[in-house]
């Protein structure tokens, strides 16, 4: 029984970074497993969970062939916050999704679905802006295997909007606290220039027994320190049963007055391991898919993401950018594909001395926008194993 190169072995755990599957073993096994031998008790789990195949193609295509079928669709480039960091400032529009490419979307859905579920994800801007559009595209979809989930500001996600959205598909959202009110007021405001925490704390008590949500938390260094802040607020408010999800600020290719409040690179790892040591001590779970597998819509050319004019791109940082416009949707469900060079086949590089990383299905290859940020263009390699070698530390907490 040969165990796979895509295990690693932290202290007394042995994980798999393609499987998922991670355990805890006494000192002997693992220095046995270590050698390559498998103890006669552990070969049925072993072999389901840490022998799998070490060729990329034989790794890279199951992962391809996916069960569901995820499109993401802009409703729209406009938004009632104006937070700070907002990468969309630079092209924000008074533009929402036509009628022509709700109908184009719906029709690309009908004829890719073949019997899959259908996890659609409506973003912007601010996509509660266009409640009825979701509530349309949605009942046009109701005979399918359908859902979908909400990435909003959670300003205008009351328990009612909650409520009505649920019977129509609504399984998750996404909705970000930056800090407590002091620090997150002044980075996450209405464009009046109102503090947005209080309505949104209000609106997660209310709303996180009905639906599942994903609690984004974005950091840089002016809320690096208030993190432990959010974490107490948020238990003293009783929103306790939420996914937290902490994200770096970034720079973007648009604006260039935030950079200088990134967090370096170098530090990002250190940074999640203190702050999921942190949530845990709160109460908080951490999630088992954080080391969830570097597959993304970049990579799948069905999992299309289209914006309120048409416009096809490779992920959801790209929108909005020209230069990164990969096809055009058309009103009948098809896609014109614009740029062979952000296909999905042609985004998913595997440089050869990532073949033999073991964090390959972690990370395969890295974030496409986060290499054009580094000036590596957009087949450029964003390794990160170093940030993975720390992260795994985490593992403890989740095998027992």
């Amino acid at each position: 029984m040969a165990l796979s190169k895509f295990n690693i072995f932290i202290n007394n755990i042995i994980f798999n970074t393609l499987t998922g599957y991670a355990m805890e073993l006494e000192p002997w096994e693992m220095e046995k497993l270590r050698r390559g031998e498998v103890p006669e008790h552990l070969k049925e789990i072993v072999e389901e969970g840490f022998t799998t195949s070490d060729d990329v193609n034989d790794v890279v295509e199951p992962l391809l062939n996916k069960s569901v079928l995820e499109p993401t669709l802009l409703l729209t480039y406009n938004c009632n916050f104006n937070c700070t960091y907002c990468f969309q400032k630079g092209f924000r529009k008074e533009v929402s999704v036509s009628e022509g490419v709700m109908k184009g979307f719906v029709n690309y859905i009908r004829k890719r679905e073949r019997g899959r579920r259908v996890r659609v994800t409506f973003f912007g801007g601010e996509p509660l802006l266009e409640l009825r559009k979701i509530e349309e595209i949605s009942k046009s979809l109701s005979d399918l295997k359908y859902s979908f989930s909400v990435v909003t500001n959670g300003s205008l996600l009351t328990k009612s909007v909650a409520q009505r959205l649920i019977s129509h598909g609504l399984t998750h959202v996404q909705i970000t606290l930056d800090g407590p009110p002091e620090v997150h007021d002044k980075r996450r405001f209405y464009v009046d220039g109102r503090g947005s925490f209080n309505v949104i704390i209000q609106n997660l008590r209310e709303i996180q027994d009905l639906v599942k949500v994903v609690l984004r938390i974005n950091i840089d260094v002016n809320n690096l320190n208030e993190v432990d802040a959010l974490l107490s607020k948020l238990v003293e408010e009783g929103i306790t049963r939420v996914r937290l999800d902490p994200h770096f600020v970034h720079t973007n290719l648009f604006r260039n007055e935030w950079w200088e409040n990134v967090i370096p690179r170098e530090l990002e790892s250190e940074v999640l391991v203190k702050f999921w040591e942190k949530a845990r001590a709160y109460g908080f779970g951490i999630p088992h898919d954080l080391f969830r597998l570097g597959i993304c819509a970049a990579h799948i050319d069905e999992d299309i993401v289209v914006d309120p004019e048409g416009k096809v791109y490779p992920c959801w940082a790209f929108t909005g950018n020209p230069l990164y416009v990969k096809g055009k949707l058309t009103e009948d469900g098809e896609v014109t594909l614009l740029n062979h060079l952000l296909s999905g086949k042609r985004s998913l590089v595997i440089q050869e001395k990532c073949k033999s990383c073991p964090y390959l299905p972690m990370c395969m290859g890295g974030c496409r926008f986060l290499s054009v940020l580094d000036g590596k263009g957009y087949h450029g390699l964003d390794c990160r194993r170093e940030t993975y070698e720390k992260l795994v530390r985490l593992l403890s907490f989740l095998v027992r």
